[in-house]
């Protein structure tokens, strides 16, 4: 059996790489501990469900099953880690309001959109991805980074963002949802289990990205004090 995963990690170097380099900033947020900051702390959860599922649709891909249902499942529970992130960083009460408005209802929204994509939703061998819901993830990610990026700007609060952990876990995430986000919507129509269509580079690009956003995350937290934090 070992044999299988090893051989299809062999195969397919780059998505492997993208599932094990979660590795890094996890082990870094445990010895770094930053876990101690309740954004670090989401993001220590995010990372062991974000390990756990990839190591599922890796073994299920090696195993030739349909994965596509843990990418729909990982979908509103990312958003709900990431974006709880931001509400330990945002200043405006409005705008915790509104994020913790918008993870319960895109719970609801993903919920609808998977029963929408799969017309026989106990058919989990031809399980669809979801046709919407990813794309509205990266918007409403990317929107949560832009309004951060404002915030601390207009607070002029930060000397040097490059030391600044949290900006690196910010620009991470913005690279890989700004390469994810106008595939996702393809994803419906060419992700099927029986037919997937070959995307060429095109598929591979967010792969990359999502190595370079775990890199970042690592800066980030490398550059996190414990005895900084403790001080403020």
């Amino acid at each position: 059996m070992l044999e299988i995963y090893i051989s299809y990690c062999f195969r397919n170097p780059l998505p492997s790489i993208a599932v094990f380099i979660t590795l890094i900033p996890l082990i870094l947020i445990i010895l770094r501990k930053a876990y101690i900051d309740p954004s670090f702390k989401l993001l220590l959860f995010y990372l062991i469900i974000k390990l756990l599922i990839d190591i599922a649709m890796l073994c299920s891909a090696a195993n030739h099953e349909n994965n596509i249902l843990y990418f729909n499942l990982a979908i509103p529970v990312n958003y709900a880690f990431l974006g709880g992130m931001f509400y330990f960083k945002f200043d405006s009460s409005s705008l915790k309001k509104g994020l913790l408005a918008s993870i319960v209802g895109f719970f609801a929204f993903t919920a609808w959109d998977v029963f929408n994509s799969n017309s026989e939703i106990t058919d989990l061998h031809n399980h669809r991805a979801v046709l919407f819901a990813k794309t509205v993830e990266g918007v409403l990610i990317i929107t949560l980074i832009l309004l951060f990026f404002y915030e601390i700007i207009k607070s002029l609060q930060i000397p040097n963002l490059l030391t600044f952990p949290f900006f690196w876990v910010c620009s991470g995430l913005l690279l890989y949802y700004s390469s994810f986000i106008f595939i996702a919507p393809v994803l419906h129509y060419t992700a099927t289990w029986n037919h997937s269509v070959d995307m060429g580079i095109t598929e591979t690009i967010p792969t990359i990205f999502e190595i370079v956003c775990a890199l970042f995350f690592s800066v980030g937290i490398y550059h996190f004090s414990a005895a900084d934090y403790a001080k403020q």
